[in-house]
């Protein structure tokens, strides 16, 4: 177990480490409401000397001129970039809980027809299965709270479908896209591709957003939600490979690396409403011109390159 170090220790431990912390009192201030852990464990790692394999050199050392600001920057920027993202995510994640229950109630007309097995996939009933499980399990949760559950159950005897979803994730509602039946991921998928030719003015024998592609957004946008949800690294974090190769040869844009931040920009370019988007974009452009000249140690173009994107890009998108 690590011994337990003040403030005034921190400081001196990243000072031994060659960082330069100013002496008037805002870095241990700042430190004080942010947690040291937060602000530099989190976030150090892109200010440390190097060997020359590219590995962290041991005992650990700051690259020579690496300020506390520039930290305190990244992990601002970082923040910053999260309170956006979940912003526009929570816009789109409305949308989504009304789309899906509009299509899948249009076609399944019974009452309580998502608590019934033969309208989903037949080749993984396990699967299926869970996921009524959970719809079942959040309507027993709410049944006896105040609010629109308990309200239809009492007066109507169930709970449709565009109630229910209102207390569901965006990770809920991505699973349970996932077990839909084919024909139906598609409509679902059209839905937002055609809405985005209306509003784009483009033909819609140019592009077709499959429902894998939709997926793989779903998925990506789930984790950066829950990413700034509980006030995770953002700006550098690992997707794995995302197919939305299609999109981006959609929107003729060069993209830099299929596992960054970059895929969730792309998906909300297509599913988000154009003026939606259109904020997001303009806002994302001013953060960046905000942190633009905080750096020295580090370029803030390669801070921006590690999220996938060239800000000129971003420009044209």
């Amino acid at each position: 177990m690590k011994e337990h170090k003040t403030f005034n220790q921190q400081l001196t431990i990243l000072r031994s480490r060659g960082m330069t912390v100013p002496t008037n009192g805002h870095p241990k201030r700042f430190l004080e409401q942010e947690n040291y852990y937060n602000v530099i464990n989190g976030y150090k790692d892109l200010f440390l000397a190097r060997n020359a394999d590219n590995t962290i050199i041991t005992p650990e050392q700051y690259m020579i001129g690496t300020h506390f600001d520039e930290l305190k920057s990244l992990f601002l920027f970082d923040r910053d970039l999260r309170i956006l993202f979940l912003e526009y995510i929570l816009i789109f994640e409305n949308s989504f809980k009304t789309t899906l229950a509009y299509e899948f109630s249009k076609k399944y007309k019974k009452i309580n027809s998502y608590l019934d097995i033969n309208n989903y996939i037949s080749n993984d009933p396990k699967n299926v299965l869970n996921q009524i499980s959970i719809l079942t399990k959040t309507i027993h949760e709410k049944v006896d709270k105040r609010g629109a559950v308990k309200h239809y159950i009492e007066e109507h005897g169930h709970v449709p479908l565009w109630v229910l979803v209102n207390y569901l994730t965006i990770g809920n509602l991505s699973h349970l896209y996932g077990v839909l039946k084919d024909s139906d991921k598609n409509t679902i998928a059209k839905f937002y591709a055609d809405k985005f030719f209306k509003q784009n003015n483009c033909a819609s024998n140019d592009f077709k957003l499959s429902s894998k592609e939709f997926s793989s957004g779903l998925k990506v946008i789930n984790l950066v939600r829950n990413i700034c949800a509980h006030d995770e690294r953002l700006y550098n974090h690992n997707y794995g490979s995302v197919s939305i190769s299609n999109i981006a040869r959609f929107l003729n844009f060069p993209i830099q690396d299929n596992r960054r931040l970059i895929v969730a920009i792309l998906f909300l370019k297509i599913v988000l409403d154009k003026k939606y988007f259109i904020q997001f974009k303009k806002k994302l452009l001013k953060l960046f011109s905000k942190y633009n000249g905080n750096f020295s140690t580090v370029k803030f173009e390669d801070i921006v390159f590690m999220m996938g994107i060239k800000i000129n890009d971003i420009n044209d998108l």
